[in-house]
């Protein structure tokens, strides 16, 4: 069997309980599973032990520099070298950046030897993930001219040169390594980043003199498996990449490792270590170029490419770019103020055997604050209650002194404040095939529950019972056990897409699981077809079982479906309780750190107090909080629906023409100034407009551009 972090790795989406769950979300076996009938897609494969990726090429001697530098375009650390007639792999401890002065466009330039190249799905996943603008020249067959990097304007194309691997070498047919870039388009590319102070990255990075110096020199290298290395950052990796934990212990896993050492008087700094050994690096060639490379391979499912490759992205590009990147935690509890099914420990389901108490209720203020109190970096985090209003007495005073199941609601209306609440239908009635009176009624009359105990649900959002009348159903609607059918969104019920309208409810929950409901872009939303006014916005769903309350049930459901007797054989032993966290949390932490905005979903046992005030639900975010912020140093946000719901639909704007206007960097005015040929919203990560905000050192700004008008907005470059 294989190990839990390439289970992890190759996962498919777990569905959310009640409706099935297929896999853990901790990862995906190499063993043939049963037919998944929502077919739903697995990750691209990352790199087995077996098939640890190969050592790059290897080429001596270096790139002989072709243009002539005249002392008015070099730093005055670099001076002195020019006239000494240096050479290519010289070294200079007194090297000075460029200064940018000339404009150039908002968009990255990646360089890679072809479309199979190994760096080339790391680069692209980070940018479409963050919405930036690039465009990616596979060197082997496209030629590197001026044209290509320069408009005719002479306003640069690119402001950051983000490079596969540091010599962009392929075999040739005699068996030799042979450069994507010849030496004529090596020169064009370093006088461009020259002459607009552009940076250069290189997310596969090697040692020695090719194509130029590296100020890198072997200490070893070879293949590393799962069990992996540590990497930790040094001060001057941790001023660069300062959204992360400066004590990070970052894994490098899966990877061909170059462990290196800093040439003497190479003027160059680690940003990136392990022991002794160098695997990052920033340097100024002596004409004032500034690079940095990490020593190892990397894939866009291993969490060392989640952590470093948007850093290496944000160096480059100064932090300035189309798009952003933030980090987010939201989890919804459904079904509260009703009642659940209950799976005991033998595996016996006591239908409608769960309701939740009042000290339950309490219990969830106390769990929130102990939760934010123990990890600053989540101060943002709490929950929302999915709520039915069915059968509740909406005359209830608040009493904050607890109690059993009928004090549900008055204890709930002393913590209302607290949590966020949001409509999940009156009476949880499956709308697949409902009227539009019945529907509409179920939206509304949960409403007026929601206006007389003051909790403030959105009206803009809704959650439907087990993500019903949105085309994904079983064929027997009492079975909340089995995987559902995805019909795709054009069987939606029109009945609910209609009330959905007419009530103002244009946000529908989906779910991750279905692909039909999975958006075409990163943290986007879905315009319904049946009517466009109406969006999706997906959940994640979670293994915590919609019907355990305690660690032992929830244990037993686990190894029941996932076990090596299991109804999907997936584990070689059965699992622990804290096993089943870990995993849990591992597969969040992936998502969390893409960025992934969606929220998550449980159920209200998982609220349910088994002891000592623990709960499932705060077992796993407390878990997931404590590995992000083993990580990370930013704060880990959870936006309210309504801020989440439109920030999808600010995200589809985004991408929609981010590709259409023209955003330029001119570091004379200290200014970004943006042309579009389409009226729509854009993010712009560097920049100062009036809709911002900070998030770590970043400053992120939206706008609101009309076609063909061009305006400008403060820059704010990143060191």
């Amino acid at each position: 069997m294989p190990s839990p972090l390439r289970r992890l790795l190759l996962a498919p989406l777990a569905l959310c309980l009640p409706l099935a769950l297929l896999q853990p979300t901790a990862g995906a076996a190499d063993d043939p599973l049963p037919p998944d009938p929502l077919s739903v897609p697995a990750p691209v494969e990352p790199p087995t032990v077996e098939d640890i990726p190969d050592p790059l090429g290897v080429k001596g001697g270096s790139v002989r520099r072709f243009r002539a530098t005249t002392d008015a375009e070099l730093s005055a650390g670099a001076r002195a070298t020019a006239r000494a007639g240096a050479t290519a792999d010289a070294t200079l401890t007194a090297a000075v950046a460029v200064v940018p002065s000339r404009p150039v466009a908002l968009r990255a330039l990646v360089l890679a030897v072809d479309d199979d190249d190994l760096a080339l799905p790391p680069w692209r996943a980070t940018l479409d993930r963050v919405g930036a603008a690039y465009d990616v020249v596979h060197v082997a067959q496209t030629p590197l001219t001026r044209d290509l990097l320069v408009g005719p304007d002479g306003v640069g194309r690119y402001n950051a040169v983000l490079l596969s691997s540091t010599g962009l070498l392929h075999p040739a047919a005699d068996g030799s390594w042979v450069s994507g870039l010849d030496s004529a388009e090596w020169n064009t590319l370093w006088d461009y980043e020259r002459e607009y102070a552009v940076r250069q990255a290189t997310l596969f990075g090697s040692y020695g003199t090719w194509p130029e110096e590296t100020c890198l020199r072997t200490a070893g290298e070879g293949g590393v498996d799962e069990s992996g290395i540590t990497a930790t950052l040094t001060p001057e990796g941790a001023a660069i990449f300062d959204y992360l934990n400066p004590a990070a212990q970052v894994p490098v896993q899966l990877s061909w490792v170059y462990r290196n050492q800093i040439a003497p008087g190479c003027a160059a700094q680690p940003v990136l270590v392990s022991g002794g050994d160098v695997l990052g690096a920033t340097s100024t060639t002596p004409d004032g170029r500034e690079q940095m490379a990490l020593s190892f391979s990397s894939n866009e499912h291993l969490l060392q490419s989640h952590l470093l490759t948007y850093g290496l992205f944000r160096w480059a590009s100064r932090g300035m770019f189309l798009g952003e990147q933030r980090h987010f935690l939201k989890l919804d509890i459904d079904d509260y103020f009703n009642s659940s099914d209950l799976m005991l420990e033998d595996l016996t389901l006591d239908p409608d055997g769960f309701r939740m108490t009042g000290d339950d209720a309490l219990n969830v203020k106390v769990q929130q604050d102990l939760l934010r109190a123990e990890h600053p970096v989540a101060s943002d985090f709490r929950l929302t209650l999915a709520y039915n209003g069915e059968g509740v007495n909406t005359s209830t005073a608040a009493s904050c002194t607890g109690g059993g199941e009928g004090e549900l609601v008055a204890a709930s209306l002393c913590v209302k404040n607290d949590v966020e609440w949001l409509n999940h239908t009156f009476s949880h009635l499956k709308l697949n095939f409902s009227d539009f009176r019945s529907t509409r009624l179920e939206i509304t009359r949960n409403r007026q529950v929601s206006k007389a105990l003051g909790l403030a649900a959105p009206n803009a959002v809704l959650k439907t019972g087990e993500y019903s009348g949105l085309g994904v159903y079983h064929p027997d609607p009492t079975n909340d056990i089995d995987p559902p059918t995805d019909h795709g969104l054009m069987a939606s019920n029109p009945a609910l897409i209609e009330a959905a309208v007419a009530t103002g409810a244009t946000y529908l929950h989906g779910n991750m699981s279905f692909p039909s409901h999975v958006p075409d872009c990163f943290n986007c939303n879905i315009a319904h077809p049946m009517d466009p006014r109406v969006k999706v916005v997906p959940d994640w769903p979670t293994n915590i079982a919609y019907f355990s309350a305690t660690p032992a049930q929830e244990t037993a459901f686990y190894n029941w479906f996932y076990g090596p007797d299991g109804r999907f054989p997936y584990w070689s032993v059965d699992q622990t309780y804290d096993q089943v966290i870990d995993h849990e949390s591992t597969g969040v932490l992936h998502r969390v750190a893409m960025g992934s905005i969606y929220s998550n979903t449980m159920h209200i046992p998982n609220l349910s107090d088994y002891g000592g005030g623990r709960t499932l639900a705060f077992d796993w975010a407390g878990a997931v909080v404590g590995k992000y912020e083993s990580y990370y140093s930013v704060p880990l946000l959870s936006p309210t629906w309504p801020v989440l719901a439109q920030t999808t639909s600010v995200r589809n704007g985004h991408y929609a023409i981010k590709d259409q206007v023209q955003a330029t960097w001119i570091p004379a005015a200290g200014a970004v100034r943006i042309t579009s040929t389409t009226a729509g919203q854009l993010q712009v990560t560097g920049m100062q407009a009036p809709k911002r905000t900070t998030y770590g050192s970043s400053m992120i700004s939206t706008v609101t551009l009309k076609a063909g008008a061009t305006t400008a907005w403060a820059a704010r470059p990143l060191p």
